[in-house]
């Protein structure tokens, strides 16, 4: 028995020893790259802190910063910038799996007590002059009176003396389902609280740096997007409705129709069940979710070539407002003045005779005439790579080469103003087809 006792301290104080040393190593190795990381900033900024902790659920901090910008009379505070894995073999790890070019299955980072005074040099700027920023700036503030954009000297005016928050971003790899999970969690004292999840689809499950690099597409396999007013909507109201000289119900009715009217001229218009949604969460409070669902990845970039209608439908789009759903959550869009609007180069214009020469069946001297077939929509997979037209139950028609069928969806290449696109459309969707042959 005492032999037995005797190994079991032994074993413990071995667990202690090792226990001990990666927790110097970590506070050596941590405090090491911080004051480095001081020192650079130097000639931009005084950083001072207080300490580095560490916690056995697998995170390390700094605590208590202070940082200086020299370029202003003005200071930020941190009660901790802390680094958070999985574990505290993972956080002993995550610098090895980087060096060796693997990024961790997890990694986060949070921001504890961030707190931004709102009188100082970085948020005390001068006013917006009119005509300044783009048409989709400062939307906040049309219909409240003089004021042409709301900064510090206006939020101080709303009763706020500075900016408290808390803060999280970190991604998670889902290898087994090859998607990429971003979240950003935002809580401000008195203001808003902002959580969002969004995944992008990966070709390969992969933790290598560089193959990560080629295996992550721009395609959105799904979102959440939840916005909960914590405070600021009464302030804004009330600040504003003075500011214009109308009662609150009056200058949020303003409010609204002025925002509905710069984003019809720059491009989007808004549905009204989008537009009563904002109307509801500005009088109401509360929280708007956005969700998205697609059942196939799909490139962001490509929704500017559907149709509205079909650009919800493959998205999946759900907008909920206090937990009731909107029914029409539809928006319409110009794609070529929203570019304008954002100074953006619209797609280079691809001539006619290249865009018929990818999507139409090359005209060639024939006996026989390749003529449109109505066939059952189950035996669209047999002709991949053909001239298909597709109706779906939505009234909407499609004329384009057919490039993927499988799974209850299928890919169509069709023709657009701009170029080519390649929308995913649900086979259950589709009400008739023809192919050419």
């Amino acid at each position: 028995m005492r032999k037995l006792i005797t190994v079991v301290v032994v074993i413990l104080l071995v667990l202690i020893l090792m226990a001990g040393g990666v927790w110097g190593y970590l506070w050596y190795s941590t405090k090491q790259q911080v004051d480095q990381w001081v020192a650079m900033a130097k000639p931009f900024a005084e950083i001072s802190y207080s300490g580095i902790d560490i916690l056995p659920t697998g995170s390390i901090a700094v605590n208590r910063l202070r940082i200086a910008p020299n370029f202003v009379s003005d200071s930020i505070t941190i009660g901790a910038i802390r680094i958070n894995t999985k574990n505290i073999l993972a956080l002993l790890n995550v610098r090895r799996q980087i060096s060796q070019g693997n990024l961790p299955e997890a990694l986060g980072i949070s921001f504890h007590q961030f707190e931004l005074p709102l009188h100082g040099g970085i948020l005390g700027g001068k006013p917006a002059t009119p005509g300044a920023g783009g048409p989709f700036d400062n939307l906040e503030a049309l219909g409240c009176g003089p004021i042409l954009h709301l900064g510090g000297t206006e939020w101080q005016g709303m009763g706020y003396e500075q900016f408290i928050s808390n803060i999280e971003i970190g991604y998670r790899l889902d290898l087994a389902h090859q998607v990429l999970n971003l979240q950003v969690d935002s809580q401000t004292r008195d203001w808003a609280t902002l959580n969002l999840e969004i995944g992008f689809a990966l070709t390969a499950p992969t933790t290598a740096i560089i193959e990560l690099k080629g295996a992550l597409t721009p395609k959105l396999a799904n979102l959440n997007f939840v916005i909960r007013d914590d405070g600021f909507n009464a302030r804004r109201n009330n600040y504003c409705a003075a500011k214009a000289g109308k009662p609150i119900p009056d200058y949020i009715a303003d409010h609204v129709r002025l925002v509905v009217e710069r984003l019809r001229a720059n491009g989007i218009d808004p549905g009204p069940g989008l537009i009563d949604a904002y109307r509801r969460y500005l009088t109401e409070s509360g929280e708007i979710t956005i969700t998205a669902t697609p059942p196939a990845p799909i490139n962001p970039a490509e929704i500017p070539a559907y149709t509205a209608a079909n650009a919800i439908m493959l998205l999946g789009l759900k907008v909920k407002v206090n937990q009731t759903v909107i029914a029409d959550p539809g928006v319409d869009w110009d794609a070529a003045k929203v570019a304008r609007a954002l100074g953006v180069s619209s797609a280079k214009q691809t001539p006619q005779e290249e865009i018929v020469a990818v999507v139409e069946e090359p005209q060639k001297p024939a006996v026989i005439q390749k003529v449109y077939h109505s066939i059952p929509v189950g035996e669209l997979g047999q002709h991949v790579g053909k001239m298909a037209k597709l109706r779906t139950s939505t009234g909407a028609n499609y004329k384009g080469q057919l490039e993927v069928v499988a799974e209850g969806l299928l890919r169509i290449r069709i023709s657009k103003s701009g170029g080519n696109a390649t929308l995913s459309l649900r086979t259950n969707d589709i009400t008739a087809a023809e192919v050419l042959y």
